[in-house]
């Protein structure tokens, strides 16, 4: 399910703060963008189906999506080279392979594969396979919260794969050698690492954009909504109380990712990233991206992959400058299979 299936008509990313959905055709060899939603959540106890209803409107049976997993379990994602073998054999050797790492037990885990690239090594020809594996009852979970809005779920993916779609869309399929793509998310971060186009690290860190509003919030006197309100609009000050506040967790979005690419080097014996490629609603506040970058050697961009999908119409120009925002729902969008 997380690898195959028909090419989904939505692309859904269910995010903690909000729900952002996006519609792409194919024209020529790029793509356009034929529709793109977004819903606040203003009731963090409203049903998931409420919520999807509330993006996409009612009468949704028909309606194709492809998801991405957020269950309440991280998902266990492992790069394997196997030989290439017939496929009812690397069935059955990726599943092999999977239960010696997996922390599950095998009749708990869901497990799928997709194949990233092919080499040959002295003679040999083999696989360059990307396993997940996800905790059945946690996926059975998601997609029952789902179901009550009627919407026809063809495939649920993984974040790193979704985001990956994202990034070969903005660079055009031209991906730099070494790339670093991180979303940051409301209360999360996906931190991955692509080489030669296969991913090769990939780490999800519970922080993301909140913990900057409760600083905002803690420094002054405003209301966790107020201080949200004022971090979208003014962004990081230039001087006060609020931006050391708001410093001081920038900050810990930047030791994650160095810790990353530290071991990630440390693993693989890789020199460097060449360029990193920032996702998500955190990223796009004013002055976060200036004073990211003096932390790297690499290039440092902010996703804007709608700029690669022309879109004429006028009621959602809007959403067009919310572009970093709908890069996991892009990603699914563009999904094949």
């Amino acid at each position: 399910m997380f690898f195959g299936n028909r090419k989904p008509f939505w692309g859904i990313d269910i995010g903690s703060g909000s729900l952002k959905g996006v519609r792409l055709h194919r024209k020529g060899k790029g793509f356009e963008l034929v529709d793109a939603a977004i819903f606040e959540f203003n009731d963090e106890n409203m049903p998931l189906n409420e919520c999807i209803s509330a993006l996409l409107g009612k009468n949704l049976h028909k309606v194709r999506a492809a998801i991405h997993f957020s269950g309440r379990v991280s998902p266990e994602v492992q790069t394997l080279t196997l030989p290439v073998m017939p496929k009812k054999e690397l069935i059955e050797a990726v599943h092999w392979e999977a239960r010696k790492w997996s922390t599950l037990p095998p009749e708990e885990m869901v497990v799928d594969f997709t194949i990233m690239a092919e080499q040959e090594e002295e003679g040999v020809k083999q696989y360059e396979i990307v396993v997940v594996v996800v905790e059945r009852a946690a996926l059975e979970e998601q997609l029952q919260a789902i179901s009550a809005s009627g919407l026809n779920i063809t495939a649920v993916d993984l974040a790193p794969m979704a985001l990956l779609n994202t990034a070969r869309l903005y660079y055009e399929d031209a991906l730099p050698e070494s790339l670093l793509y991180v979303d940051m998310g409301a209360q999360k971060m996906e931190i991955n690492i692509v080489k030669n186009g296969v991913i090769r690290f990939t780490r999800q860190v519970a922080l993301g954009g909140d913990v900057i509003t409760h600083a905002i919030s803690r420094s002054s006197t405003l209301s966790l909504p107020e201080a949200e309100g004022r971090k979208r609009k003014e962004g990081i000050p230039l001087d006060g109380l609020s931006r050391s506040a708001m410093l001081e967790q920038v900050d810990r979005f930047i030791v994650e990712i160095q810790r990353s690419v530290d071991y990630y080097r440390a693993q693989s014996r890789e020199s460097g990233i060449d360029k990193i490629l920032l996702m998500g609603g955190t990223p796009m506040l004013g002055g976060f991206l200036e004073y990211f970058k003096g932390f790297f050697d690499a290039t440092v961009e902010l996703d804007d992959s709608f700029s690669k999908t022309p879109c004429d119409d006028p009621g959602i120009s809007m959403l067009l400058e919310m572009s970093p925002r709908f890069s996991m729902a892009v990603g699914l969008a563009l999904r094949k299979g």
